[in-house]
């Protein structure tokens, strides 16, 4: 399995950004807050990642970044394919590596769905 994370893979674009959280289906629990609209092509899910300043400081924002990078890398094969995602941590959740990848999974499908 290729687990790189190349652009195919990212949301990069701000409009995009923005037609995902306007226009998107919004799930979350007490890790992570997920929207999630269908895409343009049916191909393998895209992600992207927002950080809210408030979350804390550099370091702590480029931590959950590297978390939620990661458990989307890992587990790409397991979300619903054709929908593109945008993924924050939930006000005031602190980060963990196994809750972020079990809260992605859950998320992805029940946005999706």
């Amino acid at each position: 399995m290729n687990q790189l994370f190349p652009k195919r893979y990212r949301v990069l674009r701000g409009e995009d950004f923005t037609q995902i959280l306007r226009r998107g289906n919004c799930a979350a629990d007490g890790m992570l807050v997920l929207y999630a609209r269908a895409s343009r092509s049916p191909s393998a899910p895209r992600l992207g990642v927002t950080i809210p300043k408030k979350t804390g400081s550099a370091v702590l924002r480029n931590h959950w970044k590297r978390l939620i990078r990661e458990a989307y890398r890992t587990q790409r094969e397991q979300l619903p394919p054709g929908f593109d995602f945008v993924v924050r941590p939930k006000k005031g959740a602190q980060p963990n590596a196994a809750a972020i990848r079990r809260s992605l999974i859950k998320l992805a499908k029940r946005g999706a769905g």
